[in-house]
């Protein structure tokens, strides 16, 4: 019984994880059509849609660590917890789990995660072009990285049942 709870379980982690890469592509997809229309928009207003966007794709890759996490049972150190949870989808846990992620789709997420922060708690209407532009170049370089290591750790969870 216990085995046909943990491949449930194991089941369930995934259908999260193809659940997540479903609205990974929403956002994808939400920023395509931005990319195209951006031109439209009147100076400023294109900059607070794309801190929208990316705000949107982390807060999304973070609830799937957060998943991912609570089925190891991660610990994650409560003061800073939103850095040591992006820390640990980088570590190997031998005969445990896999890491998610890798040291290459780490740092721009790190750098997504601080500006996601920075954004939601020191609000302010207007964003530094510069600051946007760099935010919108770690999207586009993190996204494929993020969701190839999504389909990889379902290959790996489903090993995990076949065990």
């Amino acid at each position: 019984m216990k085995k046909k709870n943990l491949q449930y379980n194991i089941q369930t982690l995934i259908g999260d994880i193809l659940k997540t890469l479903s609205l990974l592509e929403k956002i994808n997809s939400k920023y395509a059509v931005f990319s195209v229309k951006r031109s439209v928009f009147s100076e400023g207003f294109d900059l607070m849609i794309l801190a929208e966007i990316v705000s949107d794709y982390y807060t999304c890759l973070e609830t799937a660590f957060v998943r991912i996490s609570k089925f190891f049972e991660n610990n994650v150190d409560k003061s800073k917890w939103h850095s040591d949870l992006l820390e640990k989808m980088t570590i190997d846990v031998p005969g445990i789990r896999k890491a998610l992620l890798s040291e290459l789709t780490y740092a721009p997420l790190k750098d997504i995660m601080r500006f996601r922060h920075f954004k939601t708690y020191y609000f302010e209407m207007e964003y530094d072009k510069d600051r946007i532009d760099f935010i919108e170049k770690k999207f586009l370089q993190s996204f494929p990285l993020v969701v190839k290591s999504m389909k990889d750790y379902i290959l790996f969870l489903e090993s995990l049942i076949k065990e």
